[in-house]
């Protein structure tokens, strides 16, 4: 998804998971709950900066790997009582 920098850098909830390719709103959420994907909050809305975004994403392969191999752990990590 291309953002036009004039407007703003800034992408709301739903916009973030076209921008990240995530198929759903659990993934997204899921990334914030787990402090792994940065975002500001602002009079109660989530927002989320491109250019931080773009640096989170050169950091993995996808978003929505990301969040496949979080969940993995989690589910081993219950498995074995931790």
């Amino acid at each position: 998804m291309k953002v036009d920098p004039t407007i703003s850098p800034y992408l709301n909830s739903r916009e973030a998971m076209a921008y990240l390719r995530l198929t759903s709103s659990s993934s997204l959420y899921y990334l914030i709950n787990e402090r792994r994907l940065p975002y500001l909050r602002r009079g109660g809305r989530l927002l989320f900066d491109t250019r931080e975004l773009d640096a989170w994403l050169r950091g993995h392969d996808s978003a929505l790997e990301m969040t496949r191999a979080s969940t993995s752990t989690l589910r081993m990590a219950k498995a074995q009582g931790r």
